[in-house]
């Protein structure tokens, strides 16, 4: 791979001046970040919940488990080709314009979801309009919107957007198991949608901003600034070893592909989870209701392990972090497929609870500190295009195999076993080599 790369040209995202610091107590970037996390437990809540329509919409419809999966993963493909559209969209237009009008139009077509009345159409509504307005709202823009909030605390912040994640399937996982059993599956999603449109879609409008306002608190402050060259007399900035103006030179790197096959791992081991986790467990005789709670709250006990994770990122090495994080998913789903049983289960959503999401703001956070801040939507929507190629393929494969099989074991047990590889990808990210966090150039400001 090519060495550290040295920019001439600073747009301003990577560069901070040292008039833009603030002494007030109330930083706006807290508020950007407490919507961003509503944002993604609405989006991340629908779509990770998908699997407790399966069965419902099975017997309602008459499709089979395969039909119905198959346009799960053709959901999860879409949505990883959407990611570079969204990504390129983001630099070029903003975080706010971008994610507002793409959950708009999530809450639509979950409101056509309501209707659907033929696998052509759940094609069509779910497979593509709603997968590629989901890819709006992801990480790809939140993550990259956050970097350009927080510095010093970049890893703590996006771990804390990544947590609505983890409360998303929480609550909208048994509560859209509760309307089912109570109305049935369409009026769950017309509900859902009434919540994104009329509380989602007004909050990211009114108070996402794509930059700081005012000045930068003196707390959230680095040391990527312009400062004066006394030997050239000119200006110079900080900046990391592999900072890029124009993301293709990212390609030419390791870390970048490093970070994208362990990424590739985290989509297969947690798209098949949120896809076939509750026809699993209702396979096993495990009722609706219980699958989905098992299932909700493992992706709720994550916020401690998201949580955790930026808090452990910003004292220890962030690819370390990574590293141990993919390890201990690795137990869980041994655990799953030794243990057995409901009980497997319960130590399943337990010890995975502490992985699922934490995997993507640490990520993220190392993308961000590597490479800068110029190129950051579409380096993130090229990770999680592999993220979301890993996905499908799993959730298409699991589908295919427990038809042939009559069982997940199989499936659960290659996913499983991909988690070595991304474990050991993590661990070989030299991040004190090329992370501006350890490593800095100083770089003459044209």
């Amino acid at each position: 791979m090519a060495g550290p790369i040295k920019t001439k040209e600073n747009t301003g995202s990577n560069i901070l001046n040292k008039s833009n610091r603030q002494t007030s107590k109330i930083y706006y970037g807290w508020l950007v970040l407490a919507v961003c996390f509503f944002i993604v437990m609405c989006s991340s809540g629908v779509r990770s919940s998908m699997g407790v329509f399966i069965t419902p919409m099975e017997a309602d419809m008459e499709w089979s488990r395969n039909d119905i999966t198959r346009v799960l993963s053709l959901g999860i493909f879409v949505g990883a080709l959407s990611f570079l559209i969204m990504g390129y969209l983001y630099d070029r237009y903003g975080g706010r314009l971008v994610i507002s009008a793409a959950l708009a139009m999530v809450g639509i077509s979950v409101i056509f979801l309501s209707r659907v009345n033929s696998i052509s159409a759940f094609i069509l509504i779910y497979g593509i309009f709603g997968s590629f307005a989901a890819s709006g709202v992801s990480f790809v823009t939140i993550h990259s919107l956050l970097a350009k909030w927080f510095y010093k605390r970049r890893g703590l912040a996006m771990s804390l957007s990544a947590a609505g994640g983890s409360f998303g399937p929480l609550l909208f996982a048994p509560f859209s198991a509760f309307l089912i059993e109570t109305f049935d599956w369409r009026t769950a999603f017309l509900v859902i949608s009434a919540m994104i449109l009329f509380i989602g879609v007004p909050l990211a409008s009114l108070f996402l901003r794509d930059d700081p306002l005012g000045r930068i608190p003196d707390n959230e402050m680095d040391d990527l600034q312009i400062q004066d060259d006394e030997e050239s007399g000119g200006k110079v900035a900080m900046e990391g070893p592999l900072f890029t103006s124009k993301w293709k030179q990212a390609l030419s790197t390791s870390p970048f592909w490093q970070l994208s096959a362990a990424y590739l791992v985290c989509g297969i081991t947690t798209n098949i989870i949120s896809v076939h986790f509750v026809p699993f467990a209702e396979d096993q005789g495990v009722p609706k209701i219980t699958a989905a709670t098992i299932f909700g709250i493992m992706m709720g006990l994550n916020s401690i392990g998201v949580l955790s994770a930026g808090i452990l990122s910003q004292k220890y090495s962030q690819h370390k972090v990574l590293g141990f994080t993919y390890a201990l998913r690795g137990i869980a789903y041994l655990t799953l497929l030794t243990v057995g049983g409901t009980t497997g289960m319960w130590a399943f959503a337990l010890i995975a609870g502490m992985s699922w999401i934490a995997t993507a703001s640490v990520t993220s956070s190392l993308v961000a500190d590597i490479y800068g801040g110029n190129n950051l939507g579409m380096l993130n929507g090229m990770s999680n295009m592999v993220h979301q190629v890993g996905g499908a393929l799993s959730v298409l494969v699991a589908g295919e195999l427990q038809a042939l099989t009559g069982s997940y074991e199989i499936p659960f047990a290659i996913a499983g076993a991909t988690l070595i590889f991304a474990s050991i990808m993590s661990f070989s990210v030299k991040e004190k080599e090329y992370s501006y966090r350890y490593s800095r150039v100083s770089v003459p400001v044209s």
